[in-house]
């Protein structure tokens, strides 16, 4: 068939890629100049700046690294030390550092001030949760939210606040806010694996690698924003906003659901545009920059992970110090990228700021994806949808893929990728 995909992040280029593979011809319209997976990639000092950035848990992401593998791009182990600072209003002090150990990646609190004013309270909180684990997957009530969950334990709260939720919004890249409405097992299920001492992975050549992967043999029209999808009889019509006028067996939408409004068929799509219609979204900053002053004061306390919060924890920012997990920028000055920042960042010292649209994920999207998928099962249809949103999980690159195994499934396309086991190359020689 002739299949339409509106949208190249990456449940679109996934889709693409998948469908292409199984002997159908593909057109990829995107609104952007580039590709949108790697909209935001650019270079620095000649060293290659995703953003953001892309690490993997092998047991988490495994379809997506699933597909790398397929198409065959290696990887290489990541070790994802973090650090800790107060923000005071007239200072910023740094309470705890990690390493990890050679064998087995198990954590480990490696500064002096960390152990004697919190080790304990870090133990016995990492031990608690721990037991809560435990015991919640064991459980028959595993649709709480993850609120919930932390009203039904009470975990240490400096360890909860202070080391765990930092971790949770570096995956999640959502607002604090709304965290706690999401369900909790996504959520508990890599805190598992976290504690468990899984190291994470990065794909060699990081995001342009992947979509120069997937693109292999595809048609892309960028720069083409749709203005209107319409069915005429057994043809979806497709014209972009300068009027050109294409027609397919099929059309998947791979955008978020707050643009479908803006070229679908208001009366054949009446139904679709009131459901997709209840998904929320929220946006964030994500500012790429090289002020250091979003790191730990003293040079020896640097990690890859650099979270501050104040002690209430009602102001927090993430920072990922990108030479100690990107090869390419090894030897280069320091470079960060910092999420939702709170604090005030040298303007001149700014290389670009992206803004991220993230799916709200509560228990109210849970039956939305149920009733999308139900939809998608009609036989007469031909135009479907698929994206992060439309997984139950963490919106990331793995439900993005997820959603694409979807739409392949109905389709009838083969999986050629699923179970193949990630090929990790000798880790390079990073910035720590």
């Amino acid at each position: 068939m002739d299949i339409a995909i509106i949208g190249s992040g990456m449940a679109g280029l996934a889709t693409a890629r998948i469908l292409k593979d199984a002997g159908h011809n593909i057109t990829i319209f995107e609104a952007l100049p580039g590709r949108g997976m790697d909209s935001h990639s650019t270079e620095f000092e000649g060293g290659l700046i995703d953003a953001p950035l892309r690490v993997m848990n092998p047991n988490l992401w495994k379809n997506t690294l699933s597909l790398a593998t397929y198409l065959g791009i290696g990887t290489f182990p990541v070790r994802t030390y973090m650090a800790c600072s107060w923000l005071f209003e007239d200072r910023t002090e740094t309470w705890l550092t990690t390493t990890r150990t050679k064998i087995g990646n198990f954590p480990i609190i490696n500064n002096r001030k960390g152990i004697q004013q919190y080790g304990w309270r870090l133990v016995k909180g990492m031990l608690q949760l721990k037991t809560a684990l435990s015991q919640f997957f064991k459980s028959d009530q595993q649709d709480i939210t993850l609120a919930e969950f932390i009203n039904q334990h009470d975990i240490e709260e400096v360890f909860w606040h202070g080391a765990v939720m930092p971790v949770l919004y570096t995956i999640c890249t959502c607002n604090p806010k709304t965290i706690g409405e999401w369900p909790a097992k996504p959520l508990l299920t890599f805190l598992r694996q976290l504690t468990d001492g899984d190291a994470l992975l990065r794909m060699q050549g990081g995001t342009p690698a992947l979509v120069n992967k997937l693109i292999e043999g595809v048609n892309i029209k960028s720069g083409s924003p749709i203005a209107s999808v319409s069915q005429q009889g057994e043809q979806v019509a497709v014209k972009n906003a300068e009027g050109e006028l294409d027609y397919f067996d099929r059309v998947v939408v791979a955008t978020p659901t707050t643009k479908i409004e803006e070229f679908l068929d208001q009366t054949q799509f009446k139904d679709d545009i009131e459901l997709l219609s209840k998904f929320k979204f929220e946006q964030g900053d994500l500012v790429i920059h090289t002020d250091n002053s979003v790191m730990p004061p003293e040079r020896k306390d640097w990690a890859v992970l650099s979270y501050m919060m104040d002690r209430k924890f009602t102001r927090q920012q993430f920072t990922v110090w990108l030479n100690a997990v990107e090869p390419s920028l090894v030897g280069k000055n320091p470079v960060f990228q910092t999420w939702r920042p709170v604090t005030e960042i040298d303007p001149k010292k700014i290389i670009s700021r992206v803004t991220l649209t993230r799916a709200v994920v509560d228990s109210e999207t849970v039956s939305l994806n149920k009733q999308i998928q139900a939809r998608h099962r009609d036989a007469n249809r031909k135009v479907f949808y698929c994206g992060s949103w439309s997984c139950d999980g963490l919106p990331i690159l793995e439900s993005a893929v997820t959603s694409a195994m979807h739409i392949a499934e109905i389709f009838g396309a083969p999986l050629p990728f699923v179970g193949l086991k990630p090929k990790v190359e000798v880790a390079p020689q990073l910035g720590y």
